[in-house]
């Protein structure tokens, strides 16, 4: 046994604090609950998107979201984007293709490219209030349109896509879960980030997520006050609780 901590819903905390949820319960509640909302330490992704729909830049979605004080809320990241397709709902999952279809799916994710090397600093959450952000530094080569499957032959993609989604995951299971992700086959999904002359020409740019041709597109060269899309919030007021159980208990399966 061991003390884990969790988020959990309003209702759900309200039961606890109640003593109405018998402990044998708790888990099958947090698990469907993690199942229906791609969740992390840092909030649950919105099941609609911002604004009804509407579209802006990164620059223009980031003080929009660092508005929101009741619920707080924040951006999503490209980690949250790949969470949805790791533990998203396929309520959650089909609501973000209609995004990916209808406009771009733009993140708070921005990669700042050296100008003169493939060097380049992936940072989520960038500039948003609610949270802290998290920086990677990775070396970023060029893809133009190249296939998924292609770059992680490489360990250097491998290396890209794991600073891009945060996360430790092996090159199978990143593609597993951009497959489940999008409903493409892993020979429809293209990855994206500048080349040199253009990195020189604009170093920061932002992530995003678009299907284009009937493929599903994942970019790391918009730029961040150019490129319109949709975007989504992560609502961050769910309490924390410490809770005596078996950590397989919890944890989605």
């Amino acid at each position: 046994m061991a003390y884990i901590q969790i988020k959990v819903p309003q209702e759900v905390a309200d039961g606890i604090k109640a003593n109405r949820i018998p402990q044998r319960d708790l888990a099958g509640l947090v698990r469907n609950y993690l199942s229906q909302h791609a969740t992390s330490s840092q909030g649950a992704v919105d099941l609609q998107p911002a604004e009804d729909g509407n579209t802006n830049t990164q620059n223009g979605w980031i003080p929009y979201f660092n508005n929101f004080k009741n619920p707080r809320k924040r951006m999503i990241s490209a980690p949250d984007v790949y969470r949805i397709g790791q533990n998203g709902s396929q309520e959650l999952i089909q609501s973000a293709r209609d995004d990916f279809d209808k406009s771009w799916l733009v993140s708070s994710t921005r990669t700042n490219y050296a100008s003169d090397t493939l060097d380049a600093k992936i940072t989520h959450n960038y500039g948003i209030t609610a949270v802290q952000p998290v920086e990677r530094k990775v070396v970023v080569p060029i893809y133009q349109q190249t296939a998924l499957r292609d770059v992680l032959k490489t360990k250097e993609g491998v290396d890209y896509l794991q600073a891009l989604f945060d996360t430790k995951d092996n090159a199978d299971k990143i593609a597993k879960t951009l497959v489940a992700l999008s409903g493409k086959s892993a020979e429809d999904i293209y990855i994206w980030a500048p080349d040199q002359q253009s990195r020189a020409g604009c170093q920061e740019r932002a992530a995003g997520f678009v299907f284009l041709f009937g493929r599903f597109h994942v970019y790391g060269n918009n730029r961040v006050g150019d490129n319109n899309g949709r975007s989504r919030g992560m609502t961050l007021d769910s309490k924390t609780y410490l809770m005596k159980t078996k950590q397989n208990d919890i944890l989605p399966k």
